[in-house]
């Protein structure tokens, strides 16, 4: 690339005498051999030896550090070093000498810490042509005359320290360069070559046949080792070569400052035709300063011939022959920019920006200039890729209010799809995007609206609720296009019911659907696909309720062949029984699949499917009539059923179902309303079964069949328990009968007499023990009126307890039953002191009949029908 492609700019102001003539004044008429800068000072060192280390504020210090000359010096960037080559005298190897001017000997000058000989290869005195200092202050590198370098490893600042070795030979040409790489390699620039030695191997690999001149070289910050020939300035990488820029001219020296390459060039004298004088002109250099990584020519200007180049401070300093120091002072950013501005240099501003890490928002603000500057000109597409730029930070309607009024669509659904990839997009922007879509469509054909809802690729980011909301109003088919590539089921239901009125497609779609989205979208749209496909509908229901698995997966999954066990997928067919109230023929075959594969199934579910069972019996024909009874009791008689008794009793009733009436009556202990419903019925047979099965825990049921009234041949049996377990007086029997008029005297007659003969035979038992009770009466008044009257004499000679049964023995106890005891017997075995123990137990016999009350209360208390 040629210098002749970089744009130029000044972006650099001059200030001459910036030090007010004391570097002039210290160094007088002697030349300046070398310099040098770091931590905070400038060194200049001149031709007799002198070393002159100049402060921030101008103050400087000079000390004699060679007797003769100094020839090369460096001073670490971070530490209170200075490097020096030089001679003390002439004819023998150059001295290294380390200066530490943070410290200060007797004299005032800065410390000597070390002074060592530079040997080359041969050792035969070799003047020192290059030297470099690495930063960490442990390798030292100098370069000699007859092509050898020494390398000095250890602590520089320490007499006796490290080692000193002699790098591999890379020629017989004069070192004009050195420069560290880390701290394993090292650059060597020669005149003959340019090469680069691996300290860790001592490997050296040449990276070009051409060399520099000395100055030539320097190591730039992210470039490797920039060299400069007389055609062109060359980058190299420890690799090899790089980009090179061509730039004819003698080369003087080579600078770098920050992100900058100075390039001092020898400047050839203008010489007029009318010119006579034999005098050499003077002699000046050219300055130039080159963004590398901007591709800018920053700053061109000729000088008196100058003597170095300083870079301290932060600033740029140029030292001429004359002794002046002229300041390069950079302008700051915002001067560039204004600059650039004023020259519609957009493009330049923002690379200047971006690599001096401008702030986001001055960023936005000159994408936003360059945006509008280009839109001015009428470069629309340039335009909206600077807009694009500022996504994030300018207003969006301050972009498309422009477009819109210029009524330019590509550029506004450019800049449209861009804020939707990140992230900015509103509904309204998909809105207005998707609506662009469309127009282009209906004028151009492009067919970019089915570009963008086929588009698989997730790079743009919308609301697709939006995206469908609108292309719905257009295309349907689009519109369930995108809503099937973007998963939303609710819209591509909705629309393919609503719109499409394809109800076969819709249910389709939801066999494909997941176990939670399947059962969502049946719930909500379950009732309308019954009405329209009511067989597809009813088949699918049964699966979801069953075991659902989605149609497109596969049905034995991983789990299931490596043995483990997968609990089924099922909804809960409560959920659906509503949308069945208009197909009755539908739900019963559903619940009819249900209570078969699940047992578990809810009482709504066999509440549901009885209660269908008995509406379709009550609109079937009689010869279908046998079929759905038989059904229903199947389920009432099933023990595993689920149903809620009480409520298909009342469905029962209401329908007049009385097979079913019968038998809940039956499981709910209704003996008395089962009798009657076979009594309305004039089923007097059925009734007396019931009687007979249930009258012991319900005998009341024999009294209401005798009150119906039952026909005369049932009376008998009727009449026969009525009798046999007292249930009614027969007085009362007597005039149930006779409020019949159908029944005759043949009819009750056996009753009648076996009546009136068990009253007979009750009347003359109780005359009997009328008398019997009398007589006994009678006695026992005698023995009272004896016992009252006449003495007793006790003749008992020995004790009534069977236990003693020994002759009686004062103290003892007569009882008027001729009964005696000894007071010791009576007191040990009686459980009365007032009664006989004898006579006491025989009156309490275990088999004693119990007592009429308590009889009663017995049974009151255990009888079934109190």
């Amino acid at each position: 690339m040629a210098f002749l492609e970089f744009r130029k700019f000044v972006f650099f102001d001059t200030q001459n005498n910036i030090d007010n003539g004391k570097i002039a004044e210290c160094i007088q008429d002697t030349n300046v051999k070398v310099a040098t800068s770091g931590k905070g000072h400038v060194v200049l060192c001149d031709v007799t030896g002198w070393a002159h280390l100049i402060s921030h504020s101008w103050q400087i210090t000079s000390f004699k550090a060679y007797e003769l000359t100094i020839s090369l010096a460096q001073q670490l960037p971070h530490d209170p070093y200075l490097v020096t080559v030089g001679d003390d005298e002439a004819g023998v190897n150059p001295l290294i000498k380390v200066w530490d001017w943070s410290r200060s000997d007797r004299h005032g000058n800065p410390t000597l810490a070390r002074v060592s000989r530079a040997v080359p290869s041969h050792m035969r005195p070799t003047p020192a042509t290059a030297l470099a200092v690495h930063e960490n202050k442990n390798l030292l590198a100098v370069g000699f005359q007859d092509g050898s370098v020494s390398l000095f490893r250890g602590e520089i600042a320490r007499q006796r320290s490290g080692k000193m070795r002699t790098l591999p030979d890379s020629g017989n040409s004069p070192i004009t360069g050195l420069a560290f790489k880390g701290a394993d390699k090292l650059f060597v620039v020669s005149r003959a070559s340019i090469s680069v030695v691996w300290l860790t191997s001592e490997r050296c690999v040449t990276l070009d046949e051409k060399g520099a001149a000395p100055l030539c070289s320097v190591l730039s910050d992210k470039h490797g080792l920039t060299v400069a020939h007389d055609d062109a300035i060359y980058c190299y990488t420890t690799e090899g070569r790089g980009p090179c820029y061509a730039l004819e001219g003698e080369k003087v020296r080579l600078d770098w400052f920050r992100s900058y390459l100075i390039i001092t060039t020898n400047e050839t004298p203008y010489k007029t035709a009318a010119s006579t004088s034999t005098a050499p002109a003077p002699k000046s250099h050219h300055v130039t300063i080159l963004d590398i990584q901007n591709k800018f020519i920053v700053y061109s200007k000729s000088f008196d011939e100058i003597d170095a180049v300083l870079t301290e401070w932060g600033c740029f300093y140029i030292l001429t022959k004359k002794k002046e120091i002229i300041y390069l002072k950079e302008k700051d950013l915002q001067s560039k920019l204004t600059l650039l501005f004023k020259k519609n240099l957009y493009d330049v501003a923002i690379r200047i920006a971006s690599s001096q890490h401008y702030d986001v928002e001055g960023l936005t603000e000159i994408y936003k200039q360059y945006g509008d500057h280009l839109y001015s000109k009428g470069d629309l597409k340039g335009a909206i890729e600077q807009y694009v730029k500022t996504i994030g930070w300018l207003e969006t309607s301050y972009v498309i209010r422009k477009y819109l009024e210029s009524r330019h669509l590509e550029p506004l659904i450019q800049y449209l799809e861009e804020l939707h990839k990140k992230g900015y997009a509103t509904e309204d922007h998909t809105t207005l995007l998707l609506t662009c879509y469309v127009k282009i469509d209906q004028h151009d054909h492009q067919g970019k609206l089915k570009d963008f809802i086929n588009s698989k690729d997730k790079s743009i980011d919308f609301d697709v609720d939006v995206a469908i909301k609108v292309v719905r109003q257009v295309s349907i088919d689009d519109a369930l296009s995108l809503a099937a590539n973007h998963k939303r089921h609710d819209w591509y239901l909705t629309m393919m019911i609503e719109n499409k009125k394809d109800f076969a497609k819709a249910l389709d779609y939801i066999e494909d659907l997941e176990f939670e989205d399947a059962d969502n979208y049946m719930k909500k749209y379950g009732h309308r696909l019954m009405q329209h496909v009511p067989e597809e509908s009813t088949k699918f229901l049964k699966l979801l309720c069953t075991d659902y698995k989605p149609r497109s997966k596969p049905l034995v999954d991983e789990s299931s062949l490596s043995g483990g066990f997968r609990q089924p997928d099922r909804s809960h067919p409560d959920d659906y029984i509503h949308i069945f109230l208009s197909n009755s023929e539908r739900l019963i075959e559903f619940l009819e699949h249900m209570t078969q594969n699940n047992k578990e199934c809810s009482k709504l579910v066999y509440d549901a499917l009885i209660e269908h069972y008995i509406h379709v019996w009550a609109k079937s024909p009689q010869n279908k009539k046998k079929e759905y009874e038989e059904k229903v009791v199947r389920i009432l008689r099933d023990p595993e059923a689920n149903y809620d008794k009480d409520h298909m009793l009342i469905i029962c009733q209401m329908l007049e179902f009385q097979a079913g009436v019968l038998f809940l009556y039956e499981e709910n202990k209704l003996w008395r309303a089962q009798v009657a419903l076979h009594l309305r019925n004039g089923d007097f047979e059925s009734a007396l079964a019931v009687c007979r099965r249930r009258g012991e825990m319900c005998p009341r049921l024999w009294l209401d069949v005798l009150w119906a009234p039952a026909p005369p041949h049932c009376l008998p049996e009727l009449l026969n328990v009525i009798a046999k377990d007292k249930l009614l007086s027969p007085i009362l029997v007597i005039d149930c009968l006779t409020s019949t008029p159908k029944y005759t005297l043949g009819d009750v007659r056996k009753y009648l007499t076996d009546v009136l003969k068990a009253e007979s035979d009750v009347i003359t038992r109780e005359q009997q023990l009328s008398s019997k009770y009398r007589e006994e009466s009678e006695r026992m008044k005698e023995q009272t009126t004896a016992l009252q009257n006449n003495p007793i004499v006790f003749q008992s000679s020995r004790c009534a307890f069977r236990a003693c049964n020994k002759p009686l023995e004062l103290p003892t106890v007569h009882f008027f039953c001729q009964h005696s005891f000894h007071q010791y017997c009576f007191q040990t075995y009686s459980e009365c002191e007032a009664e006989c123990p004898l006579c006491a137990g025989a009156r309490r016999r275990p088999d004693e009949p119990q007592h009429t009350a308590e009889a009663l209360h017995h049974r009151l208390h255990h009888d079934h029908d109190p």
